[in-house]
């Protein structure tokens, strides 16, 4: 495995491969497996949120804002944000019908990961983080509780977005998918009965099923589907 802290040489150290940095259990997993289902050799770079590795500056270097992931290209180019990088991996693997070729749907896809990123994402964050959205420590309990709450409002719309749809976007399976199983795992460790939607679990199952989810998984060792890994095993 490995790790960002054995990394040298910047950016000019990484031209001509795909690399993507990530942490486990974090919304990286999204691309993580993306890239995996291309079949395309990539170079996966662990980039530890738990020991602040993300703030380290060579880290830096490469993404400013000290978030993961990030997606360097093989001409050296820095993507950042899971809706920019995941549409980037479906764009250049159109073989593989990952990413929508009607413009429309393209857009339609697009504002799916964007909702992610900005709705779940955020009541996620601000469970785990109040004092990001709050200085007064008094309310931070009731920031904890308002975001749970809003999470799992987010977890029921995404069971009725699935509906009788075999995948997010409708029949075809694309890159919103990895990024769904994201906001499932999470919802399982935060101790939310995600297994009361039928929808979602669907989905979630049907995305174990896959070998690119499976090696991930067991590659990050990934904290939110221990049950998953330790079967595989």
């Amino acid at each position: 495995m490995e790790n960002v802290e054995l990394l040298s040489g910047g950016l000019s150290a990484l031209k001509g491969e795909t690399v993507l940095f990530y942490s486990p259990g974090a919304c990286s997993l999204a691309p993580h497996i993306a890239l995996e289902e291309t079949g395309r050799p990539f170079r996966p770079i662990e980039t530890l949120l738990r020991k602040q590795q993300h703030l380290a500056p060579d880290y830096l270097a490469i993404n400013p804002r000290g978030k993961v992931p990030s997606l360097v290209t093989p001409d050296g180019q820095v993507i950042t944000e899971n809706t920019a990088i995941l549409a980037y991996i479906g764009l250049i693997n159109p073989e593989l019908r990952m990413f929508p070729t009607d413009v429309v749907e393209q857009m339609q896809c697009i504002a799916q990961m964007a909702w992610f990123s900005n709705t779940p994402h955020i009541s996620q964050k601000a469970k785990f983080r109040p004092y990001q959205f709050a200085d007064e420590e008094e309310v931070h309990d009731a920031i904890r509780t308002k975001a749970a709450a809003r999470y799992w409002e987010s977890m029921v719309e995404i069971d009725r977005l699935i509906a009788d749809h075999h995948w997010i976007m409708g029949e075809q399976y694309t890159v919103a998918d990895p990024y769904a199983l994201v906001f499932y795992g999470w919802g399982t460790s935060n101790g939310l009965p995600m297994e009361t939607l039928g929808h979602f679990t669907r989905h979630k199952n049907q995305m174990l099923e896959r070998t690119a989810v499976r090696t991930v998984l067991e590659r990050e060792m990934n904290p939110h589907f221990k049950t998953a890994i330790s079967t595989n095993a």
